[in-house]
């Protein structure tokens, strides 16, 4: 036991010396969960999709190279670029559940905050990191649902964490040997692979002109640090063609929108949203204040301490900056970089201002932490009406089980926001006539067919004497125009019967022969249930 007193001694001192900032972390990790960790809804989600894609190609060695899982367009050429996210959201679920899939997903987002955090930090001080932490944090769980894209944050940062350390020769080239790797594994997760390129791309442009304009002067940058950057690139680029797709799927991120007849909330921007009226986003405020502050960070850094100002910072600051206002699904991606931004401009203007003081600052900081903490809280503070947890809602399955228990045959009409769970449920036994993919189907089936056959009944009656659908089945929280309004005429179509509603989903069948039996077992009487219109 005497030998290891001095080691419990030694421990002892460094969490007494440390417990501060630990239980800041711990609070920091708390604060991301209160906005990260939600239950699933696994109706309006893609996850059910994703997951089903994982399950293909690990029974079955399929990665979709067309829409397979539609009866509407089955021969419909698709890139299935998050096919690898797919993989592991499925090994997760399979092994972990639901629960664990969502401690999976936040796990990985705190994960990626750490590594924006620790370079917020180095290039500034702790308290500095945590003050702007607490800022941007509300920021970064705006994309609650489960999606690929949280491995474009987690390869985004990995990617930044090396090329600043490499900036700041704190790593050597060899470091840069591995993006190349990790491009080869990102365009395999999610269509944001080409944002390692671009990262790279920024480091390399500002060594590039630091070169230029110092070597006037006499100082010139190593030429072996720009040369490395050019070659990762150009390995980032070439290492991108190992995927299933080969060079359809490198391009794709410029072609994806040439297809897209639907339009998606995600990727619309903050001012249109605001405008709409009825999407009440307390982060839509928090980006324009988070803005206002880089500007500003960005305008006395020049004139008070220009000689650290960094270009690197700055193109990703308006890069951004620019696509998390214009679509909100990047309004994450944004805070994230937002962090190291502020911190280090802030740190470099406090170190030219007051070079005596930085020291004793320390205090002052951490209360505008506090006041930063509060604020959030009390503008976010209808998110955290009911206490953080995983999994799925309670009962969410009961309208897929009540299907396949009762053996309900298709063809089946389903909305755009369903189509993901119903492929998770019934596939391959029932396909779907629409997902939540706009660039899987032509362009023309939304404009043409999808919209107009729940706004036109004679559209309807052509498209249903065409697929001859047996069944109905649709998120009753569709909030679109022709959603709410197809709901209603269907509840008082005398050739559908309403069998089954509950809070997520409501299922007609056809008044035939083959239904006789389920309709006279369980229709709802239209006296005894309504569908508001929004």
């Amino acid at each position: 036991m005497e030998e290891f007193l001095p080691k419990i001694i030694k421990a002892k001192k460094w969490l007494e010396h440390n417990l501060f900032f630990i239980i800041v972390i711990l609070f920091l990790i708390i604060w991301c969960d209160m906005f990260l960790l939600r239950e699933i809804n696994l109706v309006s989600a893609d996850l059910g999709r994703h997951i089903e894609n994982g399950k293909l190609f690990l029974k079955d060695s399929t990665i979709p190279h067309t829409n397979l899982f539609s009866y509407t367009h089955p021969d419909f050429p698709f890139i299935a670029h998050h096919w690898g996210s797919g993989v592991i959201f499925f090994a997760t679920e399979r092994f972990f559940g639901m629960n664990g899939l969502s401690f999976f997903y936040v796990a990985l987002n705190i994960l990626t905050f750490f590594i924006f955090f620790r370079v917020a930090q180095k290039c500034s001080n702790f308290y500095i990191a945590t003050a702007f932490s607490f800022l941007v944090i509300p920021l970064i769980g705006e994309r609650t649902e489960i999606r690929p894209e949280v491995f474009s944050f987690l390869f985004s940062g990995i990617f930044f964490w090396i090329l600043w350390k490499f900036k700041k020769n704190e790593l050597s080239w060899k470091w840069l040997l591995f993006l190349p790797i990790l491009e080869m594994i990102w365009i395999n997760l999610h269509v944001y692979f080409f944002l390692g390129i671009a990262i790279t791309g920024v480091f390399f442009l500002e060594e590039l002109v630091k070169f230029f304009i110092f070597k006037k002067i006499g100082y010139e940058t190593e030429s072996t640090k720009i040369k490395a950057l050019l070659l990762v690139i150009i390995f980032n680029f070439l290492f991108s063609f190992i995927n299933p797709f080969g060079a359809k799927g490198v391009f794709y991120p410029l072609n994806i929108f040439q297809n897209y007849g639907y339009m998606v909330l995600e990727n619309q921007s903050v001012w249109f949203l605001e405008n709409l009226g009825f999407i009440q986003n307390p982060n839509f405020l928090l980006y324009k204040i988070v803005i206002l502050a880089i500007i500003a960070s960005f305008i006395f850094l020049i004139f008070i301490n220009r000689q650290k100002f960094s270009l690197s910072l700055f193109i990703f600051a308006v890069s951004f900056g620019t696509i998390g206002g214009l679509a909100i699904r990047n309004l994450s991606l944004f805070g994230f970089f937002a962090l190291p931004i502020l911190s280090y401009n802030t740190w470099e203007i406090i170190k030219k201002k007051f070079p005596e003081k930085k020291e004793t600052l320390k205090l002052p900081i951490f209360v505008l932490a506090i006041a930063i903490f509060a604020v959030t809280f009390f503008t976010h503070k209808t998110k955290f009406n009911s206490s953080p947890r995983g999994g799925l809602y309670s009962k969410i399955n009961a309208s897929a089980e009540f299907f396949k228990k009762e053996n309900i045959q298709g063809p089946i009409f389903n909305d755009y926001d369903i189509g993901s769970y119903l492929i998770y449920h019934l596939y391959p036994e029932e396909k779907v006539f629409v997902d939540n993919r706009p660039e899987a189907y032509p362009a023309s089936f939304f404009e043409d067919v999808y919209i107009p056959v729940q706004e036109d009944n004679n559209k309807w009656k052509e498209t249903d004497g065409k697929y001859n659908f047996n069944a109905i089945f649709f998120y009753v929280n569709d909030a679109t125009p022709w959603g709410q309004k197809f709901l209603i005429e269907r509840v008082s179509d005398p050739n559908w019967a309403p069998v089954y509603v509950d809070s997520f989903a409501i299922i007609f069948l056809k008044r035939n022969e083959k239904n006789g039996d389920l309709i006279g077992r369980f229709e709802i009487p239209s006296g005894r249930f309504s569908v508001k219109n929004k």
